[in-house]
């Protein structure tokens, strides 16, 4: 499996996003999982303010390892994220039965309203 960076405008993510009745417009740096030619997972995030980024999409064309794709796919995410100097990261629930909810709890969010989850990155200065 290999995971690609790339943006919004990439046909792929389009295409991927559009399966799942989603469509993207605003500006996003964009994951995707190819496996042998074939896009499985995505997983992109925007500027949500100075200091943070908002996970907009995860979209996984699995039940095999989904967990471990999301894992692996958020991670990333995560390191690009530190990257661009966010000090968080955050996502939004229409609820807390979200399917999600979990993952990102075993990643290290924590719901700060009824809505949103963030992970603070811890600095080493």
């Amino acid at each position: 499996m290999e995971i690609i960076v790339t943006d919004e405008l990439d046909e792929r993510f389009i295409n991927f996003c559009a399966s799942f009745g989603c469509k993207i417009e605003d500006p996003q740096v964009v994951l995707l999982l190819n496996n042998f030619d074939k896009i499985i997972g995505c997983t992109s995030f925007k500027v949500y303010d100075a200091d943070s980024a908002e996970i907009t999409t995860l979209f996984i064309n699995s039940y095999d390892n989904r967990d471990r794709i999301s894992y692996k796919l958020i991670r990333q995410l995560e390191k690009i994220a530190i990257d661009y100097e966010f000090k968080n990261i955050r996502v939004s629930f229409d609820s807390k039965e979200d399917i999600l909810v979990e993952i990102f709890e075993k990643l290290d969010y924590h719901f700060i309203d009824d809505n949103w989850m963030i992970k603070e990155f811890k600095s080493l200065i």
